[in-house]
């Protein structure tokens, strides 16, 4: 009986398997007319795998255009979400990296175009440093008071971002408006981070972004116009001598309570010393005040003019 069937398998073999092979053939034939492999597109985010913490990731592009081929009854069971792709950063370093897309699809599809093979990646360093707050008041207050002097809940703020950002910046800006204001306030002032030209650097976040400032004003207080006496110590060098001094301003409007403006008639300058130089000289003094008496800008430029002395 097993012989039989062995000779049945073996009767005419070559026959039978070139029919086999037939068949198969006839057969993906048959279902490639039915269902044919065909391409479509899908524009599919780009995210990052492995970010080194402490950076800034900036990327040129941030979504791609697959082209993908697969069976037409493959396309029935996907949508766009299905499909993804990726830069893996675990090997990118600090500034500008060039990083191949890599992508994720379903099973039975094969990707055959992608719009953007790599992307440019910028990393960089996110940095902290902590900051001088300068406000700066607006307007004015009200009749027959002045502004005594503001008080910041906080004299230093931190600051933190991209470490070229943050570089530039050398001061946090908030403005206060005095608004008439006859009695102490207090307001809440947002801080603007600048360079040292006084431009807004972006790209930063200040931390806490605004602060509580309170303004001390005085009542019954007049104005006086009263000059400014720079003061310096030393010579120049040899075979110079002092010209004169110019101050600028000359006179100052300051504020003051009437008994205290009675007995200032002049104002002083801090000290400096000019001890050597060849050439006219400009500094910029801070001026000292008596307890109580007020002025819009609390330092004057002082220039020495210098000329060559007589030998004698």
């Amino acid at each position: 009986m097993m012989n039989s069937i062995k000779d049945l398998f073996r009767r005419n073999l070559p026959a039978k398997i070139l029919a086999l092979i037939g068949a198969i053939v006839l057969w993906g034939f048959v279902m490639n007319e039915e269902n044919p492999a065909v391409n479509s597109t899908f524009t599919v985010p780009v995210y990052t795998i492995n970010e080194p913490d402490g950076y800034r990731i900036d990327m040129s592009i941030r979504e791609i255009t697959l082209r993908v081929k697969a069976p037409r009854s493959s396309f029935t069971s996907v949508n766009a979400d299905d499909f993804k792709a990726y830069v893996d950063l675990a090997e990118a370093v600090e500034g500008k990296n060039s990083i191949k897309v890599r992508t994720v699809v379903p099973k039975g599809f094969e990707v055959i175009e992608i719009s953007d093979a790599n992307i440019d990646v910028t990393m960089e360093a996110v940095l902290e440093k902590t900051l001088p707050v300068d406000i700066q008041v607006t307007g004015n207050t009200g009749a027959g008071s002045a502004l005594e002097k503001i008080v910041p809940s906080k004299d230093k703020v931190k600051i933190s971002g991209p470490r070229n950002s943050v570089s530039k910046v050398v001061r946090l800006v908030g403005y206060m408006p005095l608004a008439n204001n006859t009695k102490d306030f207090t307001s809440k002032i947002k801080l603007t981070p600048v360079d040292d030209e006084g431009n807004l650097i972006n790209s930063v976040e200040v931390s806490p972004p605004e602060i509580e400032v309170t303004a001390k004003i005085m009542n019954g207080v007049e104005k006086k116009l009263i000059s400014v006496k720079p003061q310096y110590t030393g010579n120049p060098a040899a075979g110079f001598a002092v010209a004169g001094v110019v101050v600028l301003p000359e006179r100052l409007e300051v504020i003051g309570r009437t008994e205290q403006l009675g007995g200032i008639n002049e104002i002083l300058t801090e000290s400096f010393a000019i001890d050597g130089i060849r050439e006219d000289e400009t500094k910029d003094v801070n001026l000292l005040l008596p307890d109580g008496i007020i002025v819009p800008n609390k330092r004057v430029s002082v220039k020495i003019k210098l000329k060559k002395s007589e030998d004698k």
